[in-house]
């Protein structure tokens, strides 16, 4: 067989890999995102924030953030993950963020934050200044302290 042969050779797809999840296990999920959303609510309100959290259900083409919090002339749209090793937000919800905070443009100071809750770990964070795709890894973002001095 020749170099030709080889490179013109068709390769089977890929077959992608997924997991199947119980109900048990989505619902253990969901409760670890709504855990890590109230959460987050009450250390925005310990920082003097006026936060809550937005109960959506569904994936929405609304652009609602999972909490939100206003102090003075600032508002923050904070998309909430927990998960165990990083954090991925696709483009489609930051672009949700900035339409939200679009929509709120009577307020000077506008955040999109990314939080990240890690399972023993503790929370981190980054600000999506434009739309696009984000990760948070623990080593490669901001603690909650360095989040704070940047937004006040």
């Amino acid at each position: 067989m020749s170099l030709r042969d080889l490179a013109s050779a068709k390769k089977p797809p890929r077959e992608r890999y997924t997991r199947n999840l119980t109900a048990r296990q989505v619902r253990a999920m969901k409760k670890r995102g709504y855990d890590a959303e109230r959460e987050l609510v009450h250390m925005l309100r310990d920082e003097g924030y006026d936060a809550l959290r937005v109960p959506v259900s569904a994936p929405s083409t609304e652009p609602l953030p999972d909490v939100f919090a206003i102090r003075g002339d600032s508002i923050l749209a904070v998309e909430v993950k927990a998960q165990v090793r990083y954090a991925y937000y696709k483009r489609d919800q930051v672009q949700k963020l900035h339409e939200f905070l679009h929509i709120h443009r009577i307020y000077p100071r506008r955040f999109a934050v990314l939080a990240g809750k890690f399972k023993y770990k503790g929370w981190r964070f980054d600000l999506a200044e434009k739309v696009g795709d984000y990760t948070i890894k623990m080593d490669q973002s901001l603690s909650w302290n360095d989040l704070m001095a940047r937004i006040k």
